[in-house]
């Protein structure tokens, strides 16, 4: 045994502190022994504590500790003590030197621990566990140091579960290979937020759901099991929850739950950035229960209402990441369905799961009254994880609820239409009637668009009703007494849907399909609605078609839809309006058109322009000779009209807008435009013809006919003979025409001058007579002209067939008296005929008064063989005419047969300025406010 004899208590401290410092530590229990007053056991820690190196293996001072722990002295061999560095110190100085001390405290500095609840050992491993650790960072220095004592203090185990056995497997077992380490004191010192996020964000180089499984099993789940445990509070974070969970006196269980409560939220979070590694984590992991503490402790099993507790947490997890998840590819959809899945298991709620990989639908009986009250909010992110969230809180409605929603979702994504869980939880809960069916259109527009050849349209058809209602097309009887179906779209009506599916199948071409279904007698929407919206797919058809051709692109899509259904609606007027539009379209194809700016021609301009008519004018305007081809121009103007199309026109007043007068009016219009457009061309013949073979009033036809009066107002058919008849040629051709084509023309266009007298308002009356007035002026001067070149023709004739001429003939004879007699008779006859065509010329050019020249010119027309007027003579006209006739006839058949030519060309005559005066006498006569002569 060391001579310690003789050694003061100050001496003795100073010895103590020589030995720690040169690792002498053996020797600490003889001054223990010897002087138990000056080295308590406490001190020997503090002395240990602050001056034994912490480079020391744990090997050459647990012994000891343990002796001092246990108050054995003799067990340790006893060692020589050299105390000759202390012995010859004087008594005051080493007093001196021993106030001079400065022992660290046992209790660490974060240890706010009260005194009674931890040993002195307990507080001294710890303390040396951080020395040891911000001294030489060798943290596997330190489970060596604390194995020997963990099973001695229930504080001490519990903070190497939770504290340092975290920090090992962090920085030495799960990633060796980090650059930077973590500190026993960072993680000592983080809250319950900082250190769960540093804990579970640790990846390995592959970053998968095993490492987050292994994080939440052997580094949260440690950490957690400490933090929750009422004796281990290590730093003052920790104590000042402790504090504050006191002063609110929160329970045992709500203890448990609080550091979950920060994983099931971290959780929730990075499901929306990384839902594949979460959910994978979420299905190997099987909750809070399932921790692993490193075999220092066993899984001790909570209360029941704590395990009740983190049960629910971690389900209402599970089911939180499902609504909180954005995407829904087909592997995140069966995660999602797994996760419902293995939460209905663990509250023995399987039965109201359907499988996802079913292929049948079937009714899902689902009593969930209470879901469809949870209002908005529920679906937000910081409400998801509530225990009063009726959507997450896991129940057999709301697993049940949210396994259709899947379910939705899956069928939703076969059709093609992409959206979120939250989404669709928000329409079938939150929505109205009319974003309920907006979203729906969505969903068939995205169908149309996905469609693909061969598919099976019944199935779709049937997928599509089921998300209606969540039932099947034909329920049972069973079924049929249940009345809270509530699906998807359970606002939308059922005959909306249909109408909806209708649509899809005309647009993807099932028109067959869609004819079976729905144009039969068990047809599931009335057939007025099967109507309409055929028509309107139709049209739709139309107005997206770029060419008007019927036989191409959406046009023949149009006409093939037509002809599918015009069969079981023969009767029906608006397949009638489609059927004749789509027949103008066809026909307007075939000519160049091109809308202002450059902008081709479309079939829907035809359906949104103003005026449709107006379109022909451009045709005839774009596309030379296109006049030519009335009869087409006119097919299309009454395909046009009988398509239903704004034709605006100026009836009479009272006079109803029929077909068959818009018709009627299309076409003048149309036979106008063509007329223009001839007059354009500078043909003037082939106007003419259209004017008197297409434009010419019914009262001048043969048979029964309105009179005149009703087409005064006629606007269209006064101007198209009016612009005709003042008409001249300007092409070269046309400069020099010779007497007789001069007065041919100018006899035609006063006759389409007389023709717009006829049909003229009153108000334009006066300009057309004084246009006719010029052309008679201008054709009395022809036909002057041409009298004088017929009379200098005649008397050249008469100065060639001459006495001379007969005796020219060699050897003959001079004429005889009789030749003589026969040629100057032949004179006499000549001058009496160009004598009375000027008398017959002169009855007519001069009456005594404008009111005379009507009368006059009336009695003329009915007379007269007017190319227009083909119907019989009243009886008074012929009645006043025959006298003329009479002294007309009795200048002997045989003077009229030998002037055909030239009685023929003064009846032309007459008949133009009997046209005109029957003008006159109808209706200029009274406007003028002419007087009869005898008046």
């Amino acid at each position: 045994m060391a001579n310690l004899t003789g050694l003061s208590d100050a001496q003795a401290i100073l010895l103590a502190i020589d030995l720690c410092a040169t690792g002498n530590v053996s020797g600490l229990l003889e001054l223990h022994q010897q002087f138990p007053d000056a080295l308590p056991r406490e001190r020997i820690f503090r002395i240990i504590l602050t001056f034994l190196p912490e480079s020391t293996s744990p090997q050459h001072y647990t012994p000891v500790l343990q002796c001092l722990a246990d108050g054995i002295s003799a067990s340790l061999e006893p060692k020589e003590i050299d105390a000759t560095s202390v012995k010859d110190l004087p008594e005051a100085v080493a007093r001196k030197r021993v106030k001079r001390l400065r022992l660290l405290p046992l209790p660490y500095k974060g240890w706010k621990e009260p005194t009674h609840s931890a040993d002195p050992l307990t507080q001294f491993l710890i303390h040396r566990a951080h020395r040891i650790d911000a001294e030489t960072g060798l943290q596997t220095v330190i489970i060596d140091l604390l194995l020997p004592f963990y099973q001695r203090s229930k504080l001490l185990r519990i903070w190497l579960i939770s504290r340092l056995l975290p920090l090992l497997r962090l920085n030495y077992e799960y990633y060796p290979n980090r650059e930077e380490t973590t500190s026993l004191d960072a993680l000592e010192f983080m809250n319950e937020q900082s250190a769960i996020n540093i804990l579970l964000s640790m990846t390995g180089p592959n970053g998968d759901s095993a490492d987050l499984v292994r994080n939440l099993r052997g580094l949260v789940g440690p950490w957690i099991y400490g933090e929750n445990q009422s004796g281990c509070r290590g730093s003052s974070s920790l104590s000042a929850r402790h504090s504050s969970t006191l002063h609110n006196q929160v329970t045992a269980d709500e203890m448990e739950l609080s550091g979950w409560k920060e994983v099931n939220e971290w959780l929730l979070s990075h499901s929306l950035v990384d839902f594949g590694r979460v959910a994978s984590a979420i299905l190997s992991w099987k909750g809070p229960e399932d921790v692993d503490l490193g075999g220092y402790e066993d899984n001790e099993e909570l209360g029941n209402n704590a395990s009740i507790h983190l049960r629910k947490s971690y389900g209402q997890t599970g089911l939180a990441i499902v609504y909180a998840n954005a995407n829904t590819n087909k592997q995140i959809l069966e995660a999602s369905f797994q996760i419902t899945s293995n939460v209905s298991c663990l509250f023995g709620l399987a039965g109201d799961v359907m499988h996802p990989l079913d292929p049948n639908l079937r009714s899902l009986h689902l009593d969930i009254g209470s879901i469809y009250s949870a209002s908005k909010a529920s679906l937000l992110q910081n409400a998801l994880l509530l225990s009063s969230n009726q959507l997450t809180s896991p129940t057999s409605h709301s697993v049940a609820f949210l396994n259709a929603l899947l379910l939705s979702l899956r069928i939703l994504g076969e059709l093609g239409y992409q959206t979120s869980c939250r989404e669709t939880a928000t329409v079938c809960l939150q929505s109205n009637d009319e974003a309920q069916f907006a979203v729906l259109r969505n969903l068939f527009e995205t169908v149309v668009r996905h469609a693909t050849p061969g598919q099976d349209w019944k199935a779709t058809r049937q997928q599509l009703l089921w998300l209606q209602n969540w039932r099947t097309a034909s329920p049972t009887d069973k079924d049929r007494q249940r009345q809270e179906y509530h699906g998807l779209f359970w606002r939308v009506p059922s005959d909306m849907i249909e109408t909806e599916i209708l649509k899809a199948m005309l647009t993807v071409g099932e028109y067959q399909l869609a004819a079976d279904i729905f144009a039969s007698e068990t047809s599931p929407i009335k057939p007025n609605q099967v109507e309409v919206t055929v028509s309107e797919t139709i049209i739709t058809s139309y107005d997206n078609a770029s060419n008007g051709n019927r036989t191409r692109g959406k046009m023949k899509k149009a006409l093939d839809i037509l002809k599918m259904f015009q069969q079981h609606f023969p009767d029906s007027d608006s397949f009638k309006k489609i059927g004749a539009l789509i027949s103008a379209t066809h026909a307007l194809s075939f000519y160049s058109l091109t809308l202002q700016h450059g902008i081709p021609f479309q079939p829907v301009s035809i359906r949104v322009h103003l005026d449709p008519l107006s379109l022909v004018e451009k045709v005839l305007d774009q596309n030379p000779k296109s006049y030519t081809k009335l009869d087409d121009l006119l097919s299309i103007g009454r395909n046009l009209v009988a398509a239903g199309l704004p034709t605006p026109a100026n009836l009479p007043v009272g006079e109803a807008s029929s077909d068959d007068i818009l018709s009627t009016i299309a076409e003048r219009r149309i036979i106008a435009m063509a007329v223009s457009s001839a007059l354009a061309s500078d043909d003037f013949g082939t106007a003419y013809s259209y004017i008197l073979t297409r434009l010419t009033p019914p009262s001048f036809l043969p048979g029964p006919s309105i009179s005149v009066d009703a087409f005064n107002e006629d606007d269209i058919s006064w101007r198209a003979a009016y612009n005709a008849g003042r008409h001249r040629s300007n092409t070269p051709k046309a400069e020099n025409p010779d007497l007789l084509s001069q007065i041919t023309n100018l006899s035609q266009r006063m006759e389409l001058i007389s023709l717009a007298l006829l049909l003229a308002p009153r108000d334009a009356l006066p300009e057309i007579l004084g246009a006719w007035r010029r052309y008679d002026e201008e054709l009395m001067t022809l036909r002057t002209k041409e009298a004088e070149e017929a009379e200098e023709w005649d008397i050249k004739g008469d100065k060639t067939v001459s006495l001379p001429s007969l005796s020219a003939v060699p050897g003959g004879f001079g004429p005889t008296d009789k030749e003589l007699d026969v040629l100057e008779n032949e004179k006499q006859r000549a001058r009496r005929i160009r004598a009375q065509d000027r008398r017959f010329e002169s009855n007519y050019e001069a009456p005594m008064g404008l009111f005379d020249v009507a009368r006059s010119a009336a009695r003329a027309i009915s007379k007269n063989a007017f190319p227009l007027h083909g119907g019989p003579l009243s009886s008074e006209a012929a009645n006043q005419e025959l006298p003329r006739r009479s002294s007309i006839d009795s200048r002997g058949s045989a003077d009229l047969s030998q002037n055909d030519e030239r009685t023929s060309r003064v009846r032309k005559r007459d008949v133009v300025s009997n046209i005109v005066t029957g003008g006159l006498a109808s209706g200029i006569g009274w406007v003028l406010g002419a007087q009869p002569v005898n008046r």
